[in-house]
């Protein structure tokens, strides 16, 4: 695609440097396989056919299949179509980080250097996720096993054998869960009908298995299924938005970048708009520009650089100090909504995020000449005034929505009260609010429903811009966050309802109710989104309880759900331990018997590093509130699973799901817990100077291993039945049922060691 040329313009004699290439820290050997061939193999053997494993380790389908076999694997494959599209890369390449070298990881995903490079730069930070390194592998080629390797596998395959089955045919096929979004129900219109005076009358979701990349090209537009459409609409969600960046919507000219394939993303939009209509549902674009270039796209081109800003780690923003620049971002702007007739608007993002233009990222704008006299305030007032006024030049009715995310705190007051009046202002409900837990006093930044907001910060900007005469967002998480991103929705309604009064009494006129996770058609969006100004959040969850399980199981539900809320209030929460802590991998995290020497990424890999987990809390404060977070979800779902009999038929399989929600949170929190232990007690007993203190450390890595076991058994069959769990858009399967599987040969493993 013309995307990747533009992105990097690479050449035949010049291709492209894959971000980290040539790195020299070595990859995690994960003793417990058999041997990094047959690493491979496991990993993906549920997820690639054997031919495409052949042909990366230079050797026949035959010796493949039967390093899947040594290790209790059947040789008949069962593989989702969709790990073969834009839907299933980034678990496999997440997968294979440590196993293979770039240019067989390509071969692997059927890429090209240059689309792997725009995906791992613009895709939703997968390249921070990734921990912002590739580590060093050497190309991985096809050996016949000897006999230490085969005595090995066979270990392996013992240490499997009554999990496997289960794990390579799950009852429900991964991405199963979308199936139910293939057929278009008869459509009722929504409940949820709000005026200026009454409620939230904007309220906006990322769908939930949208791909972040690019979708537009898609011409069934997949990503976008019209029942989703329909489910999102009676639960009263009225605008959905997407990912967008600029350059690829637009076509080139001779000073600013675009793409030739920019009209078919336009005719896209077009269908998408077209068919979110159907459903009272508008179209917004998410905005983080001008994106910087690479720095190539700049040299030789006297024009072009006289058009940019400083380089920042081989990137070069344009300079929306420049005329030029702030045109081409607002024209681009006014045809893009010339064309796309009925588009809803944009939210902008003018910090941080993406390196945009030079005062997107602290201290680049003092190194551009034009910019360096000015502040950040000056530079975000003019950028987002000239994408205003772009919008409203193409369609006047469309909503311009400014985030102030990133903002520095002294400078808000001045951008909120110099932006047009016809914008709307948005600010994180929760960022800012104080908290303490388990003694420890922090405070929220974002992406916490456990925290209800709104805290400080959003209710003085919110002021400010009612002041200034704008309309006022309020940014949430209402079914899923950072804090908890494995299932589709977190059933702490007590702390939804808490949230949707606190915000119904602040007089919001619109919501964002999540990021890019948390975009389910759920009974928490249904929550939220029935709140009138001066309603309550009890009465509001009683009806819920009522309309969802009936009368008679109503009661058990709602303490059900108390206990799930009041335990989510002891999670230890900081934003680093909600980016590095081990919740998304849970007990699909393997076990390893020496410190990786890898940093946790974000929301990506947490490899071992608990110091990264636990953030400021001291270890056993960390782990007490890991273990108090977890224990109401078990109480909850023991609950539920005794009023099954009272639930009418009808109605129980929103029942099953929501046990099996409340099971998994509970896991993945106590998993947690468990593997701390473990970490903690591993790493003290290479520093333990008695026998005591080292037979202390030893009993600890027991009981961990052994707690561990137990939760990953629980976990298999409910991640087996549920293809919705581990799922997320930007993410994509954070495991798949035999990394469960894997993780239990790692334990076995880990305690043959410790018997040595």
């Amino acid at each position: 695609m013309a995307i990747w040329c533009i992105f990097m313009h690479a050449s035949e004699q010049n291709p492209i440097t894959l971000p980290g290439e040539g790195g020299l820290k070595t990859a995690i050997q994960y003793d417990y396989f058999p041997s990094r061939q047959h690493a491979f193999v496991w990993r993906n053997w549920t997820l690639v056919p054997a031919e495409k494993l052949a042909k990366v380790l230079g050797t026949s389908k035959k010796n493949v299949t039967q390093l899947a076999e040594s290790m209790g694997l059947n040789r008949k494959q069962r593989i989702e179509t969709e790990w073969g599209t834009s839907r299933g890369y980034i678990t496999i390449i997440r997968r294979n980080w440590h196993l293979l070298p770039y240019e067989q990881l390509l071969l692997l995903l059927d890429m090209s250097r240059e689309e792997l490079a725009f995906r791992l730069v613009e895709d939703d930070f997968l390249w921070v996720k990734l921990g912002n390194l590739k580590p060093k592998c050497e190309p991985l080629v096809y050996t016949e096993p000897d006999k230490q390797t085969q005595e090995k596998a066979a270990r392996f395959a013992h240490d499997v054998q009554n999990y496997v089955k289960v794990a390579q045919y799950p009852s429900e096929p991964r991405f199963g869960f979308m199936r139910s979004f293939d057929k278009v129900k008869k459509y009722k219109k929504s409940v949820t009908s709000f005026t200026d005076s009454d409620g939230f009358e904007f309220r906006m979701i990322f769908p939930y298995f949208t791909d972040y990349g690019d979708p537009l090209l898609d011409k069934r537009l997949s990503s976008y299924p019209e029942e989703l459409f329909r489910q999102l609409s009676e639960v009263g969600v009225n605008g959905i938005w997407l990912h967008s960046v600029l350059r690829t919507m637009v076509q080139p000219d001779s000073l600013f970048p675009g793409d030739r394939l920019a009209y078919k993303r336009v005719e896209g939009l077009k269908r998408l708009v077209d068919r979110a209509a159907k459903y009272g549902v508008k179209v917004y674009l998410y905005l983080n520009e001008p994106r910087a270039m690479d720095t190539s796209y700049f040299n030789g081109n006297t024009a072009r650089m006289a058009l940019a800003g400083p380089e920042v780690g081989g990137l070069r923003p344009f300079c929306t100090s420049q005329p030029e620049v702030r045109k081409w971002v607002s024209n681009s702007m006014e045809q893009l909504f010339s064309q796309v007739k009925g588009l809803g608007g944009v939210f902008t993002i003018t910090a941080s995020e993406n390196f945009t233009y030079c005062g997107s990222r602290g201290g680049a704008h003092q190194h551009c000449p034009l910019c360096r006299k000015r502040d950040f305030a000056s530079l975000a007032i003019e950028l987002n005034k000239a994408i205003e006024e772009g919008v409203h030049r193409g369609n006047p009715e469309a909503k311009v929505i400014v985030w102030d995310w990133g903002w520095p705190d002294d400078q808000c007051e001045r951008i909120i009260t110099q932006l047009p009046k016809s914008c709307w202002f948005m600010s994180v409900s929760e960022w800012s609010l104080p908290i303490e837990r388990g003694g420890v006093a922090s405070q929220i930044g974002e992406y916490s429903i456990s925290a209800v907001g709104p805290g400080p910060r959003a209710l003085r900007h919110w002021a400010i811009a009612r002041q200034a005469g704008l309309r006022t967002v309020a940014k949430v998480q209402v079914n899923a966050s950072w804090e908890m991103a494995v299932v589709p929705s977190v059933p702490v309604l007590n702390l939804v309802a808490e949230h949707a009064q606190n915000l119904s009494d602040q007089h919001i006129q619109g919501i964002m109710l999540s990021w890019s996770l948390g975009g389910f058609p759920s009974e928490n969006l249904k929550l939220f989104q029935n709140f009138r100004s001066g309603d309550h959040a009890e009465n509001a969850l009683q009806r819920l309880a009522v309309s969802e399980y009936g009368e008679k199981a109503a009661p058990v539900v709602r303490k059900a759900w108390r206990l799930c809320s009041e335990s989510y209030r002891q999670y230890p929460y900081h934003i680093q331990m909600v980016y590095n802590g081990p919740q998304h991998m849970g007990p699909s995290n393997p076990i390893l018997t020496q410190p990786s020497g890898y940093a946790a990424t974000m929301v990506g890999l947490p490899y071992d590093h608990l110091d990264a987990w636990r953030a400021v809390y001291p270890t056993d404060i960390w782990l007490q509130q890991m273990d108090r977070c977890a224990q109401g979800f078990q109480d909850g779902a023991k609950l539920l699973e005794g009023v099954r009999d009272s639930v009418p038929e009808q109605l129980r399989y929103v029942l099953e799901n929501e046990i099996r929600r409340m099971k998994t949170v509970y896991i993945h929190l106590k998993s947690g817990a468990e593997q701390g232990r473990f970490i903690d007690a591993r790493n003290r007993l290479a520093e333990a100077k008695t026998e005591a203190a080292r037979q202390e450390c030893r009993n600890s890595m027991k009981n961990a291993l052994k707690a561990e076991r137990d939760l990953i058994i629980q976990m298999l069959p409910l991640a087996c039945e549920d293809s919705s769990i581990a799922y997320e858009s930007s993410n994509q399967y954070f495991y798949v049922p035999a990394d469960l599987v894997e993780a239990l040969a790692s334990i076995a493993y880990a305690e043959r060691k410790m018997m040595q």
